[in-house]
């Protein structure tokens, strides 16, 4: 909760400055004529304070409904809709914010005029909203909004985290560090699709890895990859470790898998359930790429959590971890880690010490 609050205000934050900044540039260039740009300037005197105070007022009137606009279409699932589909929502929607506040904010000032003496009582409201003034923030506002979509959506189709990794070139040059990463992988995957047939298969998978979010977000994971019927999630160490984020993903994706089970079972005529490899180390994060730029990460941990993974069927388990994970979460009492020896993984020279791990019986 303290975690979506947190990114509430942040996203709040960053929407009413955008938007406060946005307005104030443009009652600027209208009243003052910033960038000489002799066509827009108004030779006539009013208030810096009423001019500006109009900027913010605007900014936080439409920052803060854009900022629930984003929760309620992030609740409603937009995110699973193409990229067309969700920038248009987002302009339709923020065009009926911004024309709400705008005329709200020009009958105020139509109203402050007429008191003021500053216009003729009888020049109508309709007028007034209509002035160049009113259209030249309202053009703005629409340009604006553009810009900000396609940030916010791209923002939300790349990732959050990879999306500012990659603005900020964070890791050009490669940096080395400390992470944790969970390879979940669909059990029976291969008789479930001859079950179902690739088209079936292929809407199965797409609404298992819906149901992956949840547990994603609330365990503050990063989706590295998804693979076929596999995917692979990380955390930094630090991240990975605080609440057990990186064993709690797992039992929080198949509770909700669970939750579910009678809409699978109609849909598809079987419940799908994951296995999983859990492994923390060093590695190398870099940026890759030239015409398709992505984060990527090189080390055996991902090998080695990766061969774990395919060790839970012969172990009969369905979540597995390593010894490094077990050093760190061992003591954990929400769960119960059972030893299941030393392991020769495939490509290794060395066993390794591998941990079952269940929720303890409360």
């Amino acid at each position: 909760m303290r975690k979506r609050t947190k990114t509430f205000l942040l996203n709040a934050t960053f929407n009413v400055l955008f938007w406060i900044g946005l307005f104030m540039l443009i009652l600027a260039i209208r009243y003052y004529d910033i960038g000489n740009i002799a066509f827009v300037q108004m030779d006539i005197d009013i208030p810096a304070i009423r001019i500006y105070g109009n900027g913010i007022v605007l900014g936080v009137l439409i920052g803060l409904p854009y900022t629930f606009m984003e929760v309620f279409l992030k609740h409603r699932g937009l995110y699973r809709n193409s990229l067309l589909r969700i920038m248009t929502s987002r302009l339709l929607i923020q065009f009926l914010i911004t024309a709400t506040f705008l005329t709200i904010i020009a009958y105020v000032n139509y109203y402050l005029d007429i008191k003021n003496g500053e216009i003729d009582g009888t020049v109508g409201f309709d007028r007034y909203i209509f002035s160049a003034t009113v259209m030249f923030l309202f053009i703005g506002a629409f340009i604006g909004n553009i810009i900000l979509s396609v940030f916010r959506t791209l923002q939300q189709k790349i990732g959050e985290d990879v999306f500012y990794q990659l603005l900020l070139g964070k890791y050009s040059p490669a940096k080395e560090e400390e992470r944790a990463f969970m390879f979940l992988d669909l059990k029976s995957s291969t008789t479930i699709a001859e079950q179902l047939g690739h088209e079936k298969y292929s809407f199965f998978i797409q609404d298992c890895f819906s149901d992956l979010h949840p547990a994603v977000v609330k365990t503050r994971a990063m989706v590295y990859q998804y693979v076929g019927d596999e995917a692979v999630l990380t955390w930094d160490s630090e991240m990975a470790v605080a609440r057990a984020n990186c064993l709690n993903a797992y039992f929080e994706f198949e509770r909700q898998l669970q939750s579910k089970r009678d809409y699978y079972q109609e849909r598809y005529g079987v419940v799908p359930t994951f296995k999983a490899g859990v492994n923390i180390g060093k590695v190398m994060v870099a940026e890759v790429g030239v015409i398709k730029r992505e984060i990527a990460y090189h080390s055996d941990v991902l090998n080695t959590a990766a061969r774990i993974q395919g060790q839970c069927n012969e172990k009969n388990a369905r979540l597995l971890v390593s010894e490094g994970v077990f050093n760190k979460l061992g003591s954990d009492e929400r769960y119960t880690f059972t030893e299941k020896g030393n392991v020769l993984l495939r490509g290794k020279n060395d066993e390794v010490r591998i941990f079952e791990v269940n929720e303890t019986d409360r």
